[in-house]
């Protein structure tokens, strides 16, 4: 039986390898044009994973006095292959006179805190005269309480300020939301409560020259996120490319976030990181997940592909900690109230071995004898990419038993 202390792991010691899935999803309709720089989080009472992504508008229905426009969109899956789009986007360019956004929203980040859904993006308006390219205005924040109808909550939270930024993250620990972008050449962050208040000054938290040559010519594409049973709590999926033009992933981590730790780059496996445009990764048990953007080669156009690491695999974690849907009445047979206090809200047995001393029927049904979900591996029950190996097959159960390296 898989002991509790074994989830307090260290959290590079999940990131030894990312194996491609290929790619899993491809624009339609709306968003014929492809599909790219996708966002993801877990909306963890109905057991979804939600992605968020950009999309070119059609040429015909570009903003007037715009070189192009892009659009954001919403997916939604239960095991994080197979996804259905919503056919409308979820934010758009505000064709208002002066908008920040009366051109293009795209390169979006999705965060729910708990409360409400939160969405960053990059954002352009009208190209100054003379000029071919939109103008870039910043990263914008919406708001949500259901994740589709968004309200503008501050047009330029990170104004632009001369130098290219974009390829927004955020997550939030204890109380607190942390917001890092990419700013050429280098990585930068600030943080607000949740609760209100202002944000922290923009602060420098990787400095491209000081990761090594790996990221010796840029970092970029930070994704953010939260372990709570972790010493240093924030963690950060990086790219970075070298003086070279050799594009890699790397991992760093840190317990205060301002002073990061970042290891070598990511080398085993089978994910290409060369090929990569944009990405996004959640935990699940003890690994992780990667969506990430690239050009299909069959249409020439964006698409979604996912990886997996090959260590256990359990629930999909949100980013936010302490884990807002960790309380969730899972519905079983004795629960009393709006909080479910006789087992967890992914349905595994904590009280005994699973061996016949069961007396609800959502631990019964689970086929694995263990103390969290996290270290079962297991092809069905719980939620989230708990059905990865049973959509995948052997490629998801590689399992190398790498948690205590």
């Amino acid at each position: 039986m898989l002991i509790v202390s074994l989830v307090t792991f260290a959290w590079a010691s999940s990131l030894h390898a990312f194996y491609d899935l290929g790619i899993v999803l491809r624009g339609s309709g709306t968003f014929s044009g492809g599909i790219g720089a996708p966002a993801v989080e877990y909306e963890g009472e109905s057991g979804q994973i939600v992605m968020y992504f950009e999309s070119p508008v059609p040429t015909a229905e570009v903003p007037a006095g715009c070189a192009n426009s892009y659009q954001i969109g919403r997916a939604t899956s239960q095991d994080g292959v197979t996804w259905t789009i919503d056919e409308a986007p979820v934010w758009s360019a505000d064709p208002t006179a002066g908008s920040p956004r009366a051109c293009s929203v795209a390169q979006p980040a999705v965060l729910f805190d708990g409360t409400r859904w939160n969405l960053f993006y990059s954002a352009s308006k009208v190209p100054n005269e003379g000029e071919t390219t939109n103008a870039p205005s910043g990263i914008g924040w919406a708001v949500s309480d259901d994740g589709i109808t968004w309200s503008p909550q501050e047009e330029q939270a990170v104004p632009f300020a001369g130098s290219p930024l974009g390829l927004a993250s955020a997550t939030a620990l204890n109380g607190t939301l942390y917001l890092s972008w990419a700013s050429d050449p280098d990585l930068w962050m600030m943080s607000r409560p949740l609760n209100g208040g202002a944000w922290t000054a923009p602060e420098r938290i990787v400095d491209h020259a000081a990761v090594g040559e790996w990221g010796g010519d840029w970092v970029l594409g930070p994704s953010l996120l939260c372990n709570e049973a972790a010493d240093n709590q924030l963690g950060m999926l990086v790219g970075g490319d070298s003086t070279s033009g050799v594009r890699s992933l790397a991992w760093g981590d840190s317990a205060n976030a301002h002073a990061w730790t970042f290891k070598e780059p990511i080398s085993e496996g089978t994910l290409d990181a060369t090929t990569l445009n944009h990405w996004d990764t959640l935990r699940a048990g003890l690994g992780f997940v990667l969506w990430y953007s690239r050009t299909d080669p069959t249409s020439g156009l964006k698409a979604v592909g996912v990886a997996l690491t090959d260590t256990r695999l359990g629930t999909i974690v949100p980013r936010v900690c302490p884990n807002p849907w960790a309380n969730l009445d899972t519905g079983d047979t004795g629960d009393t109230g709006t909080i479910d206090t006789g087992d967890t809200a992914v349905t595994v047995d904590t009280a005994d071995s699973g061996a016949g001393a069961d007396t609800d029927t959502a631990d019964t049904a689970f086929p694995c004898d263990c103390v969290d979900e996290q270290g079962c591996n297991c092809a069905t029950g719980g939620s989230g990419v708990a059905g990865f190996a049973a959509a995948l097959g052997p490629l998801a159960s590689l399992a190398r038993r790498r948690d205590n390296a």
